[in-house]
């Protein structure tokens, strides 16, 4: 029997966390959170994810990016597939594009805040079954 997926959310929004971790929960995964920038190394250093769901701006601007750029330096941390989400284009009104080749980015997928339901539960999906065969066997060879 297979392990349900396991995800780390991270977000400085109360309010976004709870609605999204019971979204992501429905879906039959196991999901922890937390609210601050400071607080996702420690916590993915003492559990194993499969997933890091991630903010671009917590505490700063740029605090995603920052922590993303941690975990691809971490050598038990850099094949996790990072999803970056953000509402720079809604809080600013300009678009921010993500784009695959962009070795900067750091991160696997990128998506606008809010998320339907649907959507974010289809991008898990995508990035699991697309970017994580490495983790998941580095993952499996650990336990």
């Amino acid at each position: 029997m297979d392990r349900p997926l396991v995800i780390l959310l991270a977000d400085d929004d109360p309010d976004f966390v709870e609605i999204n971790k019971t979204i992501l929960e429905s879906a039959g995964w196991e999901v922890d959170a937390v609210l601050s920038s400071h607080e996702v190394l420690p916590q993915l250093l003492r559990k194993k994810y499969d997933l890091l769901i991630l903010d671009l701006m917590m505490e700063e601007m740029d605090s995603g990016f920052t922590v993303a750029y941690t975990v691809r330096e971490h050598p038990e941390l850099r094949n996790l597939p990072i999803l970056l989400l953000t509402s720079a284009e809604e809080r600013t009104g300009f678009s921010f594009q993500f784009d695959n080749d962009k070795e900067w980015m750091k991160v696997d997928g990128y998506a606008a805040k809010p998320l339907r339901p649907a959507e974010l539960i289809a991008r898990v999906k995508s990035m699991v079954e697309n970017r994580s065969v490495e983790h998941r066997l580095s993952y499996s060879q650990t336990e």
